[in-house]
């Protein structure tokens, strides 16, 4: 149930605190009840539907959210559904952010995510978001108005998402012409080659130690999620006029790979596609 996965995630987060201020989280029933009980309001939510979900409830009728509320979504969405809900904000006399991340689950466990930022009073938005936004990472981007914190994440996981099929295709190639996939690790990661996805996330099993790869693929940044986000790049580019072939051809790619049952594997597990598995 509901309730129960909040209890869940409560356990997890205060059996791992290392600060008295992580430790005094206060679940929620519902959304209205976050509205009503909260001044700032962060929401990372897995795509539009979600978000526009959350946001009709936060807005409507029915809910007495705080005035001046400051709202921080840090979901991957269309730069129209930020722009969107940062109108429908303005308009009802509240602030927002659109603030998506990047650095995958080590970073969030690090606390060393970038943030992406979009807003319309930037230099005022961001004095109000930035003490939060710094309890969980490391750097915050400007981008510049609303959506364009969206827009610039889906450029990111646009160029992400093939830049992991090149290095799934590099260690399939290499591995198969007899070298060794730690020695190629380490050759690509001091070339040209080297990438987030060479050395940070690499592929392979038999390369870096902790990583999705090594655990047959299980966390990390979900296959299903890449689809998503590429689907929305893809129709981003349409929107104006922007031909992405590399994009299209890897939305495909990452799609036959869900449809092979690897939506809830980490993206890198391309690789695994490439061997037939």
């Amino acid at each position: 149930t509901k309730q129960e996965a909040m209890k869940k995630i409560v356990t997890a987060t205060t059996s791992t605190a290392t600060t008295p201020a992580t430790t005094h989280i206060q679940p929620a029933t519902s959304v209205e009840q976050v509205a009503e009980e909260c001044s700032v309001i962060i929401t990372m939510l897995p795509g539009c539907q979600a978000v526009n979900h959350v946001m009709t409830t936060l807005f409507g009728e029915q809910t007495s959210m705080n005035a001046s509320t400051l709202l921080v979504d840090c979901s991957t969405v269309s730069p129209t559904t930020s722009q969107h809900w940062h109108k429908k904000a303005l308009e009802n006399g509240h602030t927002m952010l659109d603030a998506p991340v990047s650095g995958g689950v080590k970073g969030a466990r690090d606390a060393t995510l970038t943030f992406m930022a979009g807003a319309s009073n930037e230099d005022e938005t961001l004095r109000m978001a930035r003490p939060y936004l710094e309890a969980m990472g490391a750097r915050i981007m400007t981008c510049g108005g609303p959506g364009t914190g969206s827009a610039t994440k889906l450029c990111n996981n646009l160029a992400l998402a093939a830049q992991m099929i090149g290095i799934c295709e590099a260690m399939n190639l290499g591995e198969s012409l007899g070298v060794d996939p730690a020695v190629l690790a380490t050759v690509m990661n001091q070339s040209t080659a080297k990438c987030w996805s060479s050395e940070v996330n690499n592929p392979h099993p038999a390369v870096g130690d902790g990583t999705p790869a090594t655990n047959d693929y299980a966390g990390g940044f979900g296959t299903q999620l890449m689809l998503k986000d590429l689907g929305l790049a893809v129709a981003a580019g349409e929107a104006v006029g922007v031909a992405l072939p590399q994009g299209t051809q890897s939305k495909e790619l990452y799609r036959l790979a869900a449809l092979r049952g690897h939506g809830d594997k980490d993206f890198g597990v391309i690789l695994k596609l490439l061997r037939g598995e």
